[in-house]
């Protein structure tokens, strides 16, 4: 049986919650942008691709009710992101 995938959040350049995804592939399709890239993003060993950042959502309790609300910093601070 094949792992789940995580889910994506997707932070636009002001550091807003704009989308959340089911997958990479899903993210890559959205925004444009490569799957290799937005890997990098959710572990934090790059910063920002093109206009958009990535998480993968370890806390089950995002939802799309956060989406404009929730910042990056704040959701990288609520997963002890460095």
């Amino acid at each position: 049986m094949p792992e789940k995938q995580p889910q994506i959040l997707i932070f636009n350049a002001s550091g807003k919650l704009v989308a959340i995804a089911r997958s990479v592939r899903s993210a890559a399709e959205l925004t444009k942008v490569d799957e290799n890239e937005i890997k990098l993003c959710c572990e934090n060993r790059l910063s920002i691709s093109r206009q958009f950042c990535f998480r993968y959502n370890v806390d089950l309790s995002i939802a799309g009710d956060t989406l404009g609300k929730l910042t990056i910093d704040e959701y990288n601070k609520l997963c002890d992101y460095k």
